[in-house]
């Protein structure tokens, strides 16, 4: 019997940033370098700062790739400035790391179509839960988002890997939000958008899985289930429910 669901967050509750056709999270970030820079009297590039954040962001799937921890952002700051031959105070470091997160331009984040009325539905029959990896923009500011559009309310627990330390598909990120959810993982589906990270991380645990394929290009997916719009999930836990 399936007593709970847990979500990803970006791209499946939410798109992220440039999915829908405007600038990528790394445009926007190396902007947000730029301008910071030019501010402080450093006239570097927008070519110049885009190398930079790149730099940050492949030693964070590096990092993802070896040992599926949590790194500091304080990291990704460093890498920035090494890559620019850069120093900043303490102040300026954490001037920095909080324009990083994106919050004006997250805030203007809506939902997924459907979203709203699919989390209000289920929440109803289901524990809800949302299992998130993180980087720059902390679980806190995503919680904030969702609050912004009365979905907070619909979750049991929300489990994301800067307060955790772990990074999906590590099992310790699953058990925390079952334990957070309060079920055991038989009872339990995940969704989410990434074969590696969401349906292979939840099945090591026991959990069913539904994997939402955007492109529906995945035809050797481990999953229990696979659609193409959330809008379809519906129909996937009615079913999964009668197995």
């Amino acid at each position: 019997m399936i007593k709970a669901v847990t979500f990803d967050f970006w791209d499946t509750l939410y798109p992220s940033l440039g999915s829908n056709g405007d600038k990528s999270t790394a445009e926007f970030r190396a902007e947000v370098l730029h301008k910071f820079f030019l501010e402080h009297g450093k006239e570097f590039t927008i070519e110049e700062a885009r190398a930079a954040y790149d730099c940050a962001e492949r030693e964070h799937l590096e990092h993802w790739h070896t040992n599926l921890r949590q790194p500091q952002v304080k990291k990704a700051i460093d890498c920035i400035l090494g890559s620019l031959n850069e120093k900043l105070n303490a102040d300026q470091r954490l001037e920095l790391a909080v324009r990083l997160r994106l919050k004006p331009e997250i805030d203007c984040i809506e939902p997924c179509n459907g979203v709203p009325e699919l989390l209000a539905e289920l929440s109803q029959r289901f524990r809800l839960g949302i299992i998130s990896d993180t980087w720059l923009t902390p679980g806190e500011q995503v919680r904030q988002l969702m609050r912004k559009h009365s979905l907070l309310k619909c979750f049991s627990a929300t489990v994301f890997s800067d307060e955790t330390g772990f990074l999906k598909p590590h099992p310790q990120q699953f058990r925390i939000a079952l334990q957070a959810v309060g079920t055991e993982a038989g009872e339990t589906v995940h969704v989410g958008d990434s074969e590696a990270r969401d349906v292979i991380g939840a099945k090591q645990l026991g959990m069913k899985t539904v994997l939402l394929d955007h492109a529906c290009s995945k035809e050797d997916s481990q999953a229990d289930a696979i659609i193409a719009h959330i809008s379809r999930f519906k129909q996937v836990i009615r079913e999964l429910s009668d197995k």
